[in-house]
């Protein structure tokens, strides 16, 4: 699992995608943004989340859906709310708020956005407790920033992440060499 947002993205194989696609009404592009973004957002939850020995503990609790049995779930509508209860334990009540964050950043429908982040909590559920890494935690800080770069601006002030612009502090630091001509300086 050498990059995380690579690896749960496999798993969402093209024919789920494209029962997705279809069931959903989205465009192909912003539903691909839209599951990058929540898988993010579930694995910047499953770091920043306070009792992490509790929530792997929490994985046995939870009833997990493979890949077979989600070809069932699929037809009876059940697919995209199977991740409610892992949502839950992670999020509490930041839950709805971000998915609609999700949906006012990706542009795509509130429906689309909590489905998919449902149904990418389901399928991040089911690896950790599947194939369980010993190291997750420190897999987790080493890709912070390249999760923290996928999330939008939204997601990220709801989760508690900064909005830092490295770009920006470097401009700031060179702003005052930058700004300090002025055509406009009065005479002495």
């Amino acid at each position: 699992m050498s990059n995380l947002v690579s690896h749960f993205k496999n798993l969402i194989s093209n024919d789920l995608f494209l029962r997705m696609s279809v069931y959903l009404d989205e465009k192909d592009t912003l539903l691909r943004k839209a599951i990058e973004t929540s898988i993010c957002t579930v694995l910047v939850g499953v770091e920043k989340s306070i009792d992490f020995q509790g929530l792997l503990h929490s994985l046995d609790d939870l009833d997990v859906v493979d890949e077979q049995e989600m070809d069932g779930l699929h037809s009876s509508g059940l697919l995209f709310s199977s991740g409610q209860l892992f949502l839950d334990k992670l999020f509490s009540a930041k839950k709805d708020r971000i998915s609609e964050m999700i949906s006012n950043e990706v542009c795509v429908k509130s429906e689309t956005a909590r489905a998919i982040l449902n149904l990418v909590a389901m399928v991040i559920l089911a690896n950790l407790k599947k194939e369980p890494p010993k190291n997750l935690r420190s897999l987790l800080e080493s890709q912070s920033h390249t999760l923290y770069g996928y999330l939008p601006r939204g997601v990220k002030l709801i989760l508690g992440i900064p909005n830092v612009d490295y770009g920006s502090i470097h401009l700031k630091e060179k702003e005052g060499a930058f700004f300090g001509f002025s055509f406009f300086r009065s005479k002495k």
